[in-house]
């Protein structure tokens, strides 16, 4: 799904897949978010209790420095911060850990970008209420 598109489309379907999925999974995908709280709301809405999140990838904040008055304000929260956000949510950390990686890299180039990603497996407790995303 398009970068955009993620946010969109449950705000629209939150009613169909509210408390829908046992699990959710995201991978370099949390980062992407103009506003990473919303995507976290999203997560807990659709999990059902006791459902669980999976999470891999670093917070480079896709729309960082690329605010212009036409543009939307990107969030972008420290790894304690979104940590912060998710207990707020209804999360339990269950395993957390940082995992030193790449992403589209060339094992045979000179030049190789390494990432310090935040993986962790969080489960949603039972019985948090929930708000429908504007």
């Amino acid at each position: 799904m398009k970068i955009w598109s993620w946010h969109k489309f449950f705000s629209v379907h939150i009613h169909i897949n509210l408390s829908a999925w046992d699990a959710v999974v995201t991978c370099f995908f949390i980062d992407t978010a103009h506003n990473i709280v919303e995507y976290i709301e999203i997560i807990s809405q659709i999990l059902k209790d006791g459902g669980v999140w999976i999470n891999f990838g670093p917070l480079l904040y896709h729309f960082a420095d690329m605010y212009g008055q036409e543009d939307e304000m990107s969030i972008e929260l420290s790894l304690e911060d979104v940590k912060r956000v998710a207990l707020h949510y209804g999360f339990e950390f269950e395993k957390e850990t940082t995992i030193e990686t790449t992403y589209t890299t060339n094992p045979r180039s000179m030049m190789q970008n390494r990432y310090f990603a935040a993986f962790w497996t969080m489960r949603k407790k039972s019985g948090v209420a929930h708000q429908q995303v504007p």
